[in-house]
């Protein structure tokens, strides 16, 4: 099981464009919700927080495996993760990109198990 709460800084300039693609994910909800068997991706949750060094995107996410989850998406031909993955590449400024693991991660996982 993998789990990270990922934080990424928007390009300057891009910050409407990255509302409009969070706002993208949450008009296409069921169509996201029915990619995520096939990553094996359990929870993808994805946050937009204003900070003093400009618009900062976050996502946590529960997958079975990084890797399949990734390579998944990566491979997709799915309309809407080609169109999540373009906003991705015009958004996120990846030289300021951080991937945090848990120290610690109480619940049950178990309820992700299939």
């Amino acid at each position: 099981m993998y789990t990270s709460l990922d934080r990424f800084h928007i390009k300057p300039g891009k910050e409407e464009l990255a509302r409009e693609w969070f706002q993208y994910l949450n008009d296409h909800l069921e169509e996201g919700n029915a990619t995520m068997p096939a990553e094996g991706a359990h929870i993808e949750s994805w946050f937009l927080n204003e900070e003093p060094g400009g618009l900062y995107g976050y996502v946590y996410v529960i997958y079975d495996d990084r890797e399949k989850a990734f390579e998944t998406f990566k491979e997709s031909q799915n309309p809407l993760d080609l169109k999540h993955n373009e906003y991705m590449r015009a958004c996120i400024d990846y030289a300021d990109y951080t991937e945090m693991r848990p120290a610690a991660a109480l619940g049950d996982y178990s309820v992700f198990t299939r």
